[in-house]
């Protein structure tokens, strides 16, 4: 599986957990030229476009809060194919003009860049850009992030008494057996890696420091999974008892009894994003420039991302204290400020050179 599957696979995946969120709050959906709605100006961006989704309750939630309201305010048909991040950049591959507006996670996005398949997004065509926080958007212009989640440490509350506060505490002698890792190939993987050379004295494109510090994790290693729903299994069977996971992931679980909590470690959770990006044979620039406005739109970020249960971009947007009391996610200037980042461009250049060498260092 490549660089995102791993993390996109628990949009699409049977018994999706984000749907708890899904099934508890009502869409409301933006008229056609409803006042202070975004893309009002019905019909100014042609007939229709092409976008691809992630199926599950991710397409659910974009053809509810952002597809249909887009094509009631401005008279544009949007055609949406199921395709994961990797699925998206195959069909790129084959045409770069398979879709308008695509969404995808950084590792591939920088994929689809070094093969020439993206163009720059045009900010003076977006209203809503100037709200969004920096961490959403590409200072180079490829790139404009519609949702917010993070990586950090999950664990089990009924076999783990004193909360971890650091990623040092997943070396903790009382964990021995009982630490659950990502494989490399997904986003938490690789995200955990190269946190750890940073932190060690090394980065992205200096893995070695990375590398030996997860190897002094071997002890405590129960399980290294490739899937959400592996290692929610392995926290709710106790077989083990903290680990690296999503935020969003582990509200999902326990809204469904699980005991389980999230906590953001003292040296800061990894930001997670997912992109809009825009192909470099699309013949409708100002329709993609559109749509991407109305997916980042205040109102319309909001109804999205409490649907999917994920953190808004758009730094506007107000949540709920309920939502906020169910939901781990990124919100407020100084959580997103507090977020660690890793280097997607580094990433997509030696992902393949870590997952030979990970193999043989850390799964063996």
């Amino acid at each position: 599986m490549d660089a995102n599957l791993n993390r996109r696979r628990f949009l699409t995946i049977s018994g999706l957990a984000i749907s708890s969120t899904a099934a508890g709050l009502a869409l409301t959906a933006c008229g056609p030229n409803a006042a202070g709605s975004p893309g009002s100006s019905k019909g100014a961006s042609g007939n229709s476009i092409n976008i691809n989704s992630f199926g599950g309750t991710f397409q659910k939630t974009i053809q509810a809060t952002v597809v249909d309201p887009f094509t009631a305010a401005t008279g544009t048909k949007v055609n949406v194919t199921t395709a994961i991040s990797s699925e998206a950049l195959t069909q790129l591959k084959a045409s770069d003009s398979a879709f308008d507006v695509a969404y995808m996670d950084l590792a591939i996005i920088y994929q689809a860049k070094a093969a020439g398949l993206l163009q720059a997004i045009d900010h003076s065509k977006l209203k809503s850009v100037a709200e969004l926080y920096p961490l959403a958007v590409d200072d180079k212009g490829y790139w404009i992030a519609e949702l917010a989640s993070m990586t950090g440490i999950a664990y089990n509350t009924e076999k783990v008494k004193s909360p971890p506060t650091s990623w040092d505490d997943l070396w903790d002698p009382q964990y021995a057996g009982k630490v659950a890792i990502c494989n490399v190939s997904g986003t938490a993987g690789y995200q955990f890696l190269a946190t750890m050379a940073k932190l060690n004295g090394g980065s992205e494109s200096n893995i070695d420091p990375g590398f030996e510090k997860l190897k002094s994790l071997k002890p405590n290693l129960a399980a290294i999974w490739s899937t959400p729903d592996e290692m929610s299994k392995l926290l709710t069977s106790g077989e083990a008892v903290i680990g690296v996971w999503y935020a969003d992931r582990t509200s999902a679980l326990r809204k469904s009894g699980a005991p389980v909590a999230f906590v953001q470690p003292k040296e800061g959770a990894i930001a997670v994003l997912s992109a809009m990006v825009i192909p470099k044979g699309t013949t409708k620039l100002d329709a993609a420039h559109e749509y991407i406005d109305f997916q980042i739109s205040s109102s319309v970020n909001s109804k999205f991302v409490q649907v999917v249960g994920e953190g808004p971009t758009n730094r506007t947007v107000k949540l709920s204290p309920s939502f906020l009391a169910e939901n781990y996610v990124p919100y407020g200037e100084d959580q997103i400020k507090s977020l660690a980042t890793v280097d997607p461009e580094a990433i997509a250049t030696h992902l393949s050179a870590w997952t030979t060498r990970w193999q043989s260092e850390i799964a063996n």
